[in-house]
């Protein structure tokens, strides 16, 4: 007989995986513009679209692991396919809320000027 998750560990497990990815999330927030922002204060727009990319989809995964292993735990297919996305929901608002486009750089730079001044 299958065991049944609680909705209330579910739902901490989720706010608990959303509270960790806020790190990475600050940390692509960095990678995105510099620390000058993406204006460039002066210093010009420094990106690293690269590792944008890679810090998004460490916060989805960080958001995603709490309920996946509860999803392990529980040997639950559909708790882990929720965990899953959870992971590309929070990356895909990750960098809607630092104002990255899906190439790792600012929604306001054009391409050549992103690869341009990527470190």
């Amino acid at each position: 007989m299958p065991r049944t998750s609680s909705g209330r560990a579910v739902a901490l497990l989720v706010v608990l995986g959303v509270v960790l990815a806020a790190a990475p999330t600050l940390a692509a927030g960095f990678t995105l513009c510099g620390v000058s922002g993406c204006t460039g204060g002066g210093f010009g727009v420094s990106t690293d679209p690269g590792t944008t990319r890679a810090l998004l989809v460490v916060a989805g995964v960080v958001a995603a692991l709490p309920l996946a292993t509860y999803a392990w735990l529980r040997r639950s297919g559909k708790l882990a396919a929720c965990a899953g996305a959870l992971a590309v929901v929070v990356m895909l608002l990750a960098g809607a809320l630092i104002g990255s486009d899906v190439r790792g750089c600012p929604s306001s730079v054009d391409d050549a000027t992103c690869r341009g001044n990527a470190r």
